[in-house]
């Protein structure tokens, strides 16, 4: 069995006003006990082989280089990669300096992500983020100097104060520059972040929710004409340029999580470890997993899921390989649902599978609760 592995790297320079990840402002003094923690972590499922290798957080690229290399040999000590296609690292504009660079090149790094987010700068400004425009441009150059062929660039959507101009300007302006994937994220305001509490202070106003599907559908329209194919509801991507690792997820596929706060998942069982970084650090330095809590999914939850998360993609559902999956016919659990949908222009369907329709994405909920048993 192969897996994806995400490692989680939660240090970063600044929280973002919309950012509710597992991340740690002005916490570099603990950087190298958290690698040695990750390592003694890696060392708990040695022996799995990996297709993909994904290392998010936070912002992984404003560590050191060292830490990095270290944390990229541990993973080729301790898992089998003769088969990994795919090695991603988050980075945001500025952090991606000629050493760090020829560092990510050297330990096998093969796909950059970088967090753009705008091209505007009051939307900069607003969203919390510490980098500027000429920041992104000369990360990029250089990512491209240094040999770089697999990026692609975050980019946000329904910020406050956002126009469609802005909106269609920074597309406009991503295109431009021809990275292989894009990813276009509908603002989202979760409860602790710095943007929930300016909304309940009044200092910022709830996102226009039409205006949010407008930026939507203007953004698929865009980035089709410019040759992105949409594969997944907010990712755009050239020909073969699919991000590997976020396919797993959405195949609903095994994935090992090592890092504060990852999450796991294979055999029907999902675990998380500690949000808590010193508990995490403390925990492996005394050989014990990290592990705050488990789930096992019963078979109708697993089915549930594998539909949802496999919706979200282009592909939709195969009715044969949803066959030979779960032992059953989806089409007879699901039958008057199917015929309902389809009815009301949510999915269509080939007789193969099924798929949502652009009806179906934009009321994506009201499909997926049709699946719940």
């Amino acid at each position: 069995m192969e897996y994806a592995l995400y490692v989680h790297i939660p240090f970063c320079i600044k929280k973002c006003h919309y950012c509710d990840f597992v991340s740690f402002p002005g916490m570099e003094d603990m950087q190298e006990d958290y690698v040695a923690a990750l390592l003694a972590e890696m060392a708990l499922y040695r022996g799995r082989d990996l297709r993909t290798v994904y290392l998010g957080g936070g912002t992984p690229t404003c560590m050191d280089p060292v830490f990095i290399s270290r944390i990229l040999e541990g993973i080729g000590r301790y898992f089998g990669t003769s088969r990994c296609v795919e090695v991603s690292i988050e980075a945001n504009p500025g952090t991606l300096s000629d050493e760090m660079l020829d560092c990510l090149k050297k330990t096998g790094i093969n796909r950059l992500s970088i967090g753009l987010q705008s091209w505007n700068p009051d939307e900069l400004k607003v969203l919390g983020r510490v980098h500027n425009r000429a920041d992104f441009i000369e990360s990029y150059r250089r990512a491209r100097k240094k040999g770089f062929d697999n990026i692609n660039i975050d980019l946000i959507f329904g910020i406050p104060g956002q126009t469609m101009e802005s909106w269609a300007k920074t597309l406009e302006s991503i295109a431009g520059l021809r990275p292989e994937h894009i990813s276009c994220y509908s603002l989202k305001i979760e409860e602790g972040t710095a943007f929930h509490r300016m909304l309940s202070e009044g200092v910022i106003q709830k996102p226009d929710p039409d205006l949010d599907r407008d930026m939507y559908h203007f953004a698929v329209d865009y980035l089709c004409h410019r040759g992105y194919e949409r594969y997944e509801i907010s990712n755009f991507a050239k020909k073969g340029r699919e991000c590997v690792h976020n396919l797993a997820y959405w195949d609903n596929r095994p994935y090992t999580g090592i890092g504060v706060a990852a999450h796991s998942y294979g055999n029907g069982v999902r675990r998380w470890n500690t949000a808590d970084i010193h508990r995490y650090c403390s925990m492996l330095k005394k050989g014990l997993p990290p592990v705050e809590g488990t789930e096992t999914l019963s078979a109708s939850e697993e089915m549930f899921e594998t539909i949802f998360l496999k919706l979200r993609t282009r592909w939709g559902i195969d009715f044969k390989e949803f066959e030979e999956r779960f032992g059953k016919d989806l089409r007879t659990l699901y039958g008057g649902q199917l015929e309902g949908l389809e009815k009301d222009g949510f999915v269509e369907t080939d007789g193969r599978g099924f798929w949502l329709t652009p009806r179906g994405i934009d009321l994506s909920n009201r499909v997926f609760v049709q699946f719940l048993i």
